[in-house]
């Protein structure tokens, strides 16, 4: 799995792909996945049709034909089409683009994102503590049009005691990316991790459903002028092994023990509601090759499609490189595209790539940042792609144990701590030219 791919095969699979048709290991340091009583379900990828399969509330049912159109030429810069709520034709007119067409030249990220036809959101994960630093300010508004907010977002951020909410820090991140003219994904609605504890200590369906729903509705609301994506459920299925190998399984959370798989149809369903207007994505981490795990997952969305739940996509988290898998160019480009192939949005939500403990090389670091962008670029479908965190000294990666790195720098991301372009920046624009 960790061969260099070329790239005349890598761009001969794709052609084959597409060219016709028309925290466990993953998040900000989260404990690891465990495993434990209730931890396996029945049914077709772990879920469950029970009362509430279907979405109630406007625009809430998910089309699995060609969605609203965004116009001609594909998905404008907000991803969603006009009214975008089915889970096809975010990406496309009538059908869809068959390919991404490159800029001729850019000197940025953003600029070879926005210049491409479609366009692709190129994005980061954006702290509070990031924004007190002039020159991180300087290089995340310049190369990036999306934003998601790495930790301030989260439950435990914002809802700290029940029903009573904590906007600032949050609100301080969406006001600096709207005057810097980048949209917005709401990070995270419903995660196992970084709960209060109050939230973790309810019992009961009737009272995890009220709290869902509570939180939900008064996060989405807050927000609904200024955020139209969010990841609605995160990392809800786990393996016996953070590469996404052995044993998948919905994971044992307060909402899986007192729901059942039912808790993610319920959480979309609610999400809808709040605002029929929003696109709606399941993200996680190491389904980004072909594993157990993203096999798993596949069949779960499909049956969300299939029972017409209102998902718009799904966010391939892609942390490559210890504790998680490592994933090449090819595997990454059949995972978008028969996740897409379900009418839905695909889009790279987390990326970095670490070299902690040697297990990822600087070359193969090289070729997967090239060939990983190009699988995604290559897809109309792959709506944006967004680096978890802007430069190399202020990655989540550096102090967590999970990763190997013990406290030494990650070399993850696409700028040292000075801010100065590596060579895995130069790949990346590479690839979104077509290079």
């Amino acid at each position: 799995m960790r061969s260099a791919p070329l790239t005349l095969l890598l761009s001969a699979f794709l052609c084959a792909l597409g060219c016709s048709d028309g925290d466990g290991g993953g998040e900000n340091g989260g404990a690891g996945p465990t495993s434990g009583p209730g931890g396996t379900t029945s049914g077709s990828g772990g879920t469950t049709a029970t009362t509430g399969g279907t979405t109630s509330g406007p625009g809430g049912t998910t089309s699995t034909t060609a969605g609203p159109t965004s116009g001609s030429g594909g998905a404008g810069g907000d991803m969603a089409g006009s009214g975008g709520m089915g889970g096809a034709g975010g990406s496309g007119g009538s059908g869809g683009a068959d390919a991404r067409i490159p800029a001729a030249s850019a000197s940025s990220l953003r600029e070879a994102g926005s210049k491409a036809n479609p366009p692709i959101l190129i994005g980061a994960a954006i702290s509070g503590s990031g924004l007190n630093d002039g020159n991180y300010k300087r290089v995340a508004a310049a190369e990036h049009d999306y934003v998601t907010a790495e930790n301030e977002m989260k439950w435990d951020a914002l809802e700290p005691q029940p029903g009573s909410f904590n906007y600032g820090a949050a609100d301080n991140i969406v006001n600096w990316a709207t005057s810097n003219g980048m949209k917005v994904k709401g990070h995270t609605l419903v995660w196992h991790n970084q709960l209060p504890g109050w939230a973790n200590s309810l019992s009961g369906s009737a009272a995890v459903e009220q709290a869902i729903r509570r939180h939900i509705e008064n996060v989405m609301g807050h927000f609904k002028s200024k955020i139209k994506h969010w990841d609605v459920v995160n990392e809800a299925v786990i393996t016996d092994s953070d590469t996404g190998v052995g044993n998948p399984r919905m994971r044992p959370s307060v909402f899986f023990n007192a729901m059942g798989a039912e808790f993610i149809d319920f959480a979309f369903q609610v999400a809808r509601e709040q605002d029929p207007e929003a696109k709606l994505y399941y993200n996680d981490y190491s389904i980004d090759a072909l594993n157990d795990k993203a096999d798993y997952v596949y069949e779960m969305i499909k049956g969300m499609v299939d029972r017409g739940v209102p998902i718009d996509g799904v966010g391939f988290q892609m942390h490559i490189g210890p504790p998680n898998n490592e994933a090449g160019g090819p595997d990454v480009a059949a995972n978008l595209k028969r996740f897409s192939d379900l009418g839905l949005e695909v889009l790279i939500s987390e990326m970095d790539i670490n070299r902690c403990g040697g297990v990822v090389t600087a070359e193969e670091q090289l070729t997967y940042y090239h060939d990983i962008v190009e699988a995604c670029f290559s897809l109309p479908k792959c709506v944006a792609i967004t680096f978890w965190g802007i430069n190399d000294g202020r990655s989540w990666l550096n102090s967590w144990s999970g990763a190997l790195c013990n406290g030494q720098s990650s070399q993850s991301l696409l700028f040292n701590d000075q801010y100065q372009k590596k060579e895995t920046y130069n790949r990346v624009l590479e690839a979104l030219l077509g290079r």
